[in-house]
């Protein structure tokens, strides 16, 4: 296949370059003076669009501090954000929420499970690549024997080179009902171009889905039942 065209990650489908940007584009950020070294390949099925110009990649040495700092100045801010995700896939399990299990899948700094344990009394770990620097006593480097209630992923998605690998294996590690929940922005292929500000494979969004997308994936993971976030495509929980 030539280097215009891709496999879908999601569905296989024939996936062509839709636009081309350089590396070094950082979410937010104005589209550097460069050259456009990053073709992003969109499928011609599900509109999957992604980047596999980190696919070979160790991706943990993209999130050291200077990653944090500079390029993702907000995850400090993301814990309400992650507890509306707590919210939602509760709609689906209906428990008091002091006996969930929870974990927070790509937890970054840990923010959300030190909070969340701290001053909420929840039963909540993290999972990441990394070390966080908050919420140590609660991260899990590996996810063996434990299972879950709730796994949450805020702002995570984007940043996986290979997410139905890694939604098979977030799956795994729910309890029988468990539920998925995540936050992303959404690719609409009808507005959304090389100037989205979404885009920004410098820090690791190579991963972004369309609504179309999501149903695929969730058909193939097998998820039984679904919920929007005030019918927002990039807010969802699926339940197994």
């Amino acid at each position: 296949m030539s280097e215009a065209a891709k496999n879908c990650k999601i569905c296989g489908a024939l996936a062509k370059v839709a636009f081309r940007i350089p590396s070094a584009k950082l979410t937010g950020q104005p589209i550097p003076d460069a050259a456009d070294d990053c073709a992003y390949f969109e499928c011609s099925k599900c509109q999957f669009l992604f980047t596999d110009i980190h696919d070979a990649d160790d991706h943990a040495g993209l999130y050291d501090d200077k990653y944090w700092e500079g390029q993702d100045p907000d995850w400090s801010g993301r814990v309400n954000q992650t507890l509306r995700l707590v919210l939602l896939a509760n709609t689906l399990i209906n428990k008091p929420p002091w006996e969930l299990k929870i974990l927070d899948f790509g937890c970054g700094m840990g923010t959300f499970v030190s909070a969340a344990r701290e001053q909420l009394q929840m039963q909540t770990w993290g999972t990441d690549i990394i070390m966080p620097k908050f919420g140590r006593e609660w991260f899990l480097p590996r996810v063996q024997r434990e299972r879950f209630d709730i796994i949450v992923a805020c702002e995570v998605v984007e940043h996986l080179p290979h997410p139905l690998t890694s939604m098979k294996e977030v799956r795994g590690y729910l309890d029988r009902g468990g539920v998925f929940a995540f936050q992303t922005a959404y690719y609409d292929p009808k507005t959304c171009g090389r100037d989205w500000w979404y885009i920004g494979p410098a820090n690791g969004h190579v991963s972004l889905y369309s609504a179309r997308s999501f149903e695929i994936i969730a058909g193939t993971l097998g998820v039984k039942d679904r919920r929007l976030w005030n019918n927002y495509p990039g807010l969802q929980a699926w339940q197994f």
